[in-house]
């Protein structure tokens, strides 16, 4: 599968590697520049996890993609918190690896833009669930999980379990005690300071 993913990206164009395990791969993210990684969670030698772990002290800037057959939402939150950029499911389809890894090179230009906003905000609002699911509840105050679902025509509701998290652990959502989604304290100060600047970026 590793040896195939090669052979697909450079035909599309990438100029792709690969190591059979996290620690030859991460003896050659030390020696090289690298945009974006992609990772399997579970390797010999050193696992994704502590791949991820050693990428964002020696290359912050470098994207991680966790790719993993144990696709849990709480190892996709861990992944996301320590800093990866996404995370794939096994089994997974081609055009899948290459829509993330577009949507993320888009992201790194976007994140250089000169607009004064953090940067791990900004990551957790470029992706279009996060992003969406803060402009209807922008527009709607309160919401529940199955009014979400429905208005972003989402059939996952694991998906949008994992993005709502994502936002929660930013803190740009809350819910009430009845378990209504509504934009937290932040959330409402971020949305009003996307409409000032008006980054077309995020048709916000």
């Amino acid at each position: 599968m590793r040896n195939g993913l090669v052979e697909i990206l450079k035909d599309a164009g990438y100029n792709a590697d690969s190591a059979e395990d996290g620690q030859k791969g991460l003896e050659k993210i030390r020696e090289n520049d690298f945009d974006v990684v992609l990772t399997d969670l579970i390797m010999p030698v050193m696992g994704g996890m502590e791949l991820l772990r050693n990428i964002k002290q020696i290359k912050p800037s470098t994207s991680v993609i966790i790719i993993t057959a144990f696709g849990t939402i709480e190892n996709a939150v861990e992944a996301i918190k320590l800093g990866a950029a996404d995370y794939i499911t096994k089994p997974f389809k081609i055009d899948e690896v290459q829509t993330k890894i577009r949507k993320i090179l888009a992201e790194r230009e976007f994140e250089t833009s000169p607009h004064i906003l953090d940067s791990n905000i900004m990551k957790a609002i470029s992706n279009p669930i996060r992003k969406d699911t803060l402009k209807i509840l922008a527009a709607s105050g309160k919401l529940k999980f199955t009014e979400i679902r429905n208005a972003l025509k989402i059939d996952d509701a694991t998906k949008l379990s994992f993005h709502l998290r994502i936002l929660k652990s930013y803190d740009l959502i809350e819910q009430d005690r009845e378990k209504v989604y509504m934009l937290s304290g932040s959330g409402k100060k971020l949305m009003d300071n996307l409409k000032k600047i008006n980054i077309g970026t995020l048709n916000i």
